[in-house]
Order: C-alpha cells, then sequence, then structure tokens
C-alpha cells in the first residue's frame, strides 16, 4: 500500500513553498499603487526551478499594470498588461530559476490609484 502525505496548503506565501519535488509560492491579492510594490521574496536553495510564472489582475481596470521579476538584485523580465477584467490571469511565462538565486517579484501600476494584483509561481525543482 502506497503511503499518503497530507498537505495543508498555508494560504498566500511571500517565499517558494517546496513540497518533494515541487515548489510553488501565490501571493494572493495585494494592493499595488504608482510605485514598485513587492510580491514575493526569496533566494532558492541547492535546487534549480523549471516552472511558470503567471500575473493576476484581480480589479476591472484599463490602467497599464507592469510586472517585475529580479534574480539577485538584477531585473530580468517584465510583463505590461493592459486593460483587463476582474479576475484576469495573464500569459504564462516560462522560468528557470538557478540555483542560490535571490528571486523577487514586484509589481506596479502607471495608472492613478491603486489595484490589487497577484502572482503565481509554480514549478518542478532538481
Amino acid at each position: 500500500m502506497a503511503k499518503k502525505e497530507i498537505v495543508t496548503f498555508l494560504g498566500p506565501q511571500f517565499a517558494f513553498s517546496v513540497l518533494e519535488k515541487h515548489a510553488y509560492l501565490y501571493t494572493g491579492s495585494l494592493s499595488i499603487g504608482t510605485g514598485e510594490t513587492d510580491l514575493g521574496e526569496t533566494t532558492t536553495g541547492n535546487y534549480y526551478l523549471v516552472g511558470s510564472w503567471q500575473p493576476v489582475i484581480f480589479d476591472n481596470t484599463t490602467d497599464d499594470i507592469i510586472f517585475h521579476m529580479y534574480f539577485n538584485g538584477q531585473k530580468v523580465g517584465s510583463i505590461m498588461t493592459t486593460s483587463t477584467k476582474d479576475y484576469s490571469p495573464y500569459e504564462e511565462v516560462n522560468i528557470i530559476i538557478p540555483p542560490h538565486t535571490a528571486f523577487k517579484l514586484t509589481g506596479e501600476n502607471t495608472g492613478s490609484g491603486s489595484k490589487n494584483v497577484g502572482s503565481i509561481v509554480i514549478g518542478r525543482i532538481y
């Protein structure tokens, strides 16, 4: 008989949660304004992650929202969304994060006011 492992989802995480050979980061809904706001930050361990990054916008907006990804303090990728409807996931981006890398996601609104956004990163670790 196979051993079953029961896992409890802890809610939004601002760092990677590692479960056997998988890692994930779910930010939940966070309010961002016109300056860059941290959405998640962590450092990978003795593994690299092959997965995807998916920004999410929880508001109906015509503002341009920019999501940024940093490795070791250097911006390595950005996604800009234009108008969107409520609870719109954006395109998934394939990513590889090297071992021992400081990883950070940020978001900013180029329009006025604040918007609720989030990010999802899921992947397999090796």
